[in-house]
């Protein structure tokens, strides 16, 4: 590996001119032009590597991309492992470009940073893959492993054309995404400079609640005969949720697993900075007075809800004396296995009726399931020992993904292949918001930790055969 670690380090800048390019394209969700920009950047990328690939196109939806590599076999006795990258080439809206620093589509390295929207999530971990597959062919001429891709434009609107793809062509998916493991769309560095595995992804479901309870708003002298919308949606939301911090809905928690021993110790051995995250919300304590290993297991074990927003009197507009008509709120769940999105709408709607609030409209507005990957696996050691052969500090296991994600068509496809993120993100790369960023030299050991995880899977691979 040290003479493919040493071509990384050769062409590392024209890898960070590649990635800036990448992140030029406004691949936002209704961005057609800057959507199919993206993707013939990418395919172009992967023909100037000699990978092959294919497009799938969906309608009324953004079109996927599939290619692979297969190894040339050394020996014989053992068949290659073979790796899949899943990873989306689409990003989140800008936001306001007075929040940032710099311009969110021309990216700017600043103190060995990169910032721009979507270097981290998730265009920069899409290229760093390719860019790993492209070094070892350089110097090699082959790979030690099979390697596939599959990449989606719809994962930050619910991977809504993945889905189709997988309703509409679930033998063509099988075949695209069968692997010894699959790797997710990005991990993290700390900022102790311990690489992360997450293994799993949790699942999310988000609703739209509102109610109107007249025809107009009226006057606030009014407020003691005219239904007020406001009040009427404060008390919905009053029941979902308890002062103990419990979610209220009957029968939510039933279907949510046990922490089982290996996930106990691999919550005891997860460092987590306590003081140091009080500090930066400016609290003095967390939810349930928890610490310790009960923090960890409520941060990666406990299903979540918040309202995210809450609309009504239009207060936007200046400041009135009204009893208003209309009220809306956002909702969101993250959900742990083997929790349903489905199931959790339904018990939603049926909690409300039950309470008393037929009269409150819900609209999902995109889920995903959310999928376990056992922490006591062999792959767990073999990326450890990948990344000892880049990393200084040694690697920390995750109990899962805290962001939600498509991975449950995975799962159903292929349900004993693990789904591990790891990648070049960092602890503090403003996902989905202002000066989203990169550490470069996170992202050149990223790359080198995937050439050393092909090498290792091959050892492993061979090893296992001679047994």
């Amino acid at each position: 590996m040290k003479d493919i670690f040493a071509y990384v380090d050769q062409n590392f800048g024209s890898m960070m001119a590649e990635l800036r390019e990448l992140c030029s394209f406004r691949s936002v969700a209704g961005d057609e032009e800057g959507l199919s920009k993206t993707r013939d950047w990418i395919v172009k990328k992967l023909d100037s590597v000699g990978i092959p690939w294919e497009e799938h196109k969906i309608e009324n939806g953004n079109a996927l991309i599939s290619a692979g590599v297969k190894a040339e076999k050394d020996k014989d006795g053992y068949n290659q492992p073979t790796i899949l990258f899943y990873n989306h080439y689409d990003v989140v809206e800008e936001g306001k470009h007075d929040l940032w620093t710099g311009e969110p589509f021309d990216a700017q390295v600043r103190d060995g940073v990169m910032y721009a929207r979507g270097v981290s999530d998730n265009k920069g971990p899409l290229l760093s893959r390719i860019q790993a597959v492209e070094a070892v062919l350089a110097v090699k001429g082959k790979l030690p492993v099979n390697v596939k891709f599959l990449f989606e434009g719809d994962e930050e609107t619910s991977s809504r054309s993945l889905r189709k793809f997988t309703e509409q062509e679930p033998e063509k998916f099988r075949e695209l995404t069968k692997s010894d493991v699959c790797l997710w769309e990005n991990g993290r560095r700390d900022e102790s400079g311990r690489p992360w595995a997450r293994f799993g992804v949790r699942g999310s479901i988000s609703f739209d609640l509102s109610v109107e309870t007249s025809n107009k708003d009226v006057h606030a002298r009014m407020g003691t005969i005219i239904p007020s919308a406001s009040w009427r949606l404060i008390w919905a939301l009053s029941t979902l949720k308890g002062e103990d911090e419990r979610i209220a809905i009957e029968g939510f928690y039933d279907d949510v697993m046990p922490v089982t021993p290996a996930d106990e110790a691999i919550l005891k051995a997860f460092p987590y900075e306590e003081e140091a995250l009080k500090k930066k919300m400016g609290i003095s304590g967390f939810l349930r007075n928890a610490s310790g290993l009960q923090l960890k297991k409520q941060i990666y074990m406990e299903p979540s809800i918040s309202v995210c927003g809450l609309e009504a009197g239009e207060l936007y507009n200046g400041p009135r004396g009204i009893v208003p008509h209309k009220a809306f709120a956002r909702v969101s769940f993250y959900l742990v296995a083997n929790q349903s999105p489905e199931k959790v709408e339904g018990q939603l709607r049926d909690h409300l009726i039950r309470h008393g609030f037929s009269d409150i409209q819900v609209v999902a507005r995109g889920a995903n399931a959310p999928v376990r990957t056992p922490v006591d696996i062999p792959f767990k050691d073999i990326v450890m020992k990948a990344a000892k052969h880049v990393y200084e500090e040694p690697m920390v296991i995750e109990p899962t993904q805290l962001g939600g994600g498509p991975a449950i068509y995975f799962h159903r496809a292929w349900p004993d292949m693990p789904i591990v993120g790891v990648g070049p993100g960092n602890t503090n790369g403003n996902h989905h918001a202002p000066d989203e960023n990169m550490k470069l030299e996170d992202y050149r050991a990223s790359v080198k930790h995937m050439i050393a995880l092909f090498y290792e899977m091959e050892e492993s691979q061979i090893k296992a055969s001679e047994k």
